[in-house]
């Protein structure tokens, strides 16, 4: 981007040497020829300051040249936007305006000025203290030393700030040197193209995430798990992250729940159930909530049609994670249906929920209380860490409400009654095969009835079928938040074997 010092030295030493001081010849090259200024008058300490002075400029633009060309737009905008020192970002903001789209007329500018300063300097130097050898050697010294080295290191690890400094004077430059710096600059940039912002690649961002696992501001290894999971996403379908149709417990529209069949979708861990018409297994109408049950009498033994249904959106395995995420995000439902024919009652392939879209940001499993298996297709055991690293800051600790004394032995009875009317929820032992995925839960406010694909405002891709068929369709809550604010930790019903249908 500048020329090279080396090509500075030769050409003033060249310059000092032959340099005619005689009126009929040239001197020799290790002369010291006599006619120039007396050492100590004002003319000799003249051209002497203006000597230093043109090594001092072209020390300037050696620097400026280095340090505003080694500058990149992208990082400029960055820390122009970003960063936290309000003078680092004032200075990129200067420095961004001053390149932006003009990277070649700045960089024709500084070569100019510093080919004008080095090529004066022996012509005032020469006079000052005359030709010769100790006019190669002085002069190679300065421009070396003060003119090249130097500035080049200082504005090499300050350019930025130096730069924003000097950027008045380089528009200044810029314009006095415009008749013949601007065209030049038209010209390299028809044939190299303008100079344009580097953006990274998503391989390239993995790689510089790894690179600042040290540093003033180091990333945590989970830091850069999740942000490479986050960068991978949308590379991901929904077919290789799945949990498969045979996997899914499913339950029929005419089943019966009694006693038996409650306790095994309770125990079971799972938040809701995929409903099939009777007799079709693969033909799905919607999704029961296990929260459905929660003031049910089982002792009614009502069947699955007469509670309300959710819906249960369908997309084909071609659909992106993010796709699907951005689904979720509509809160109408956190479980889809995977199939080869959407809105069909056929061609099911498994189901995907919103755990599995944020196990895949997080690159971890996700563990419930009740889960048995970490993966649904690996049958890998859970094992829970406990480790001082994980449980810092975090206290397991078990209360229990002392007894009244005062309380009667009516009181007492009633508390036991109120306090046995359901199944424990402890986890039990699951059926061989039986997996489990945690899930946030829906609830629905309103219930109605639908019949046919409703088409929601909210969704956000056409691909996503939302077929309510003759079941019974519920509003989920926005957000998939209850009425305290938080988000409820069930479990869809992926894995392991149905309750009976």
């Amino acid at each position: 981007m500048y020329l090279p010092t080396v090509v500075h030295v030769s050409r003033a030493g060249i310059h000092l040497a032959l340099q005619t001081r005689h009126a009929h010849g040239n001197s020799p090259v290790f002369d010291d020829p006599s006619d120039h200024e007396e050492w100590g008058s004002p003319e000799f300490y003249g051209k002497l300051l203006v000597s230093l002075c043109l090594v001092l400029a072209g020390g300037v633009f050696a620097g400026l040249t280095l340090g505003l060309m080694g500058l990149d737009e992208l990082h400029l905008r960055v820390l122009a936007t970003s960063s936290d020192d309000p003078v680092e970002k004032a200075n990129a903001e200067k420095v961004r305006r001053l390149l932006h789209n003009k990277k070649h007329w700045v960089l024709v500018v500084l070569l100019l000025s510093n080919v004008v300063v080095n090529e004066s300097l022996p012509i005032f130097l020469d006079d000052a203290i005359g030709g010769g050898f100790w006019a190669i050697g002085i002069s190679t010294t300065l421009i070396v030393i003060f003119g090249e080295i130097i500035p080049q290191a200082v504005c090499a690890r300050y350019g930025l700030s130096i730069g924003a400094k000097c950027v008045w004077f380089v528009w200044l430059l810029m314009w006095i040197f415009a008749p013949i710096a601007w065209p030049i600059a038209k010209l390299l940039d028809h044939v190299l193209g303008e100079d344009e912002e580097h953006t990274y690649k998503k391989a390239e961002l993995k790689s510089f995430l790894q690179l600042h696992k040290s540093g003033a501001e180091p990333l945590r290894d989970d830091e850069i798990s999740i942000l490479n999971g986050v960068l991978s996403l949308n590379e991901k379908v929904v077919l290789d992250i799945m949990t498969p149709i045979d996997d899914v417990s499913v339950i029929s529209y005419d089943k019966i729940l009694d006693n038996e069949t409650v306790e095994q979708l309770i125990a079971s861990g799972y938040s809701r159930f995929p409903v099939h018409e009777p007799g079709r297994e693969r033909s799905f109408i919607g999704l029961l909530l296990i929260k459905r049950l929660i003031a049910y009498d089982p002792d009614d033994s009502l069947p699955v049609s007469a509670f309300p249904l959710s819906v249960l959106p369908e997309a084909k395995a071609s659909i992106n994670c993010f796709q699907a995420l951005d689904y979720f995000q509509t809160g109408r439902a956190h479980l889809l249906l995977i199939t080869e024919h959407p809105g069909k009652p056929y061609g099911a392939l498994g189901v995907i929920t919103l755990e599995d879209i944020i196990e895949e940001m997080i690159n971890e499993e996700i563990v419930d209380e009740t889960d048995l298996y970490t993966d649904n297709h690996t049958r890998q055991a859970v094992k829970r860490r406990g480790n001082a690293a994980v449980m810092r800051g975090i206290i397991e600790q078990g209360r229990r409400i002392a007894k009244d004394s005062r309380a009667t032995s009516s009181d007492s009875d009633a508390r036991n009654l109120s306090l046995s009317r359901g199944p424990t929820l402890e986890p039990t032992a699951h059926a061989a095969g039986e997996t489990t995925r945690l899930l946030t839960i829906v609830e629905s406010a309103t219930y109605g009835r639908t019949n046919g694909t409703q088409n929601g405002n909210n969704a956000k891709d056409a691909t996503i079928v939302e077929d309510g068929k003759d079941g019974h369709d519920a509003k989920p809550e926005p957000n998939g938040k209850g009425k305290d604010g938080k988000l409820k930790d069930g479990q869809d019903s992926a894995a392991g074997n149905a309750p009976p249908s």
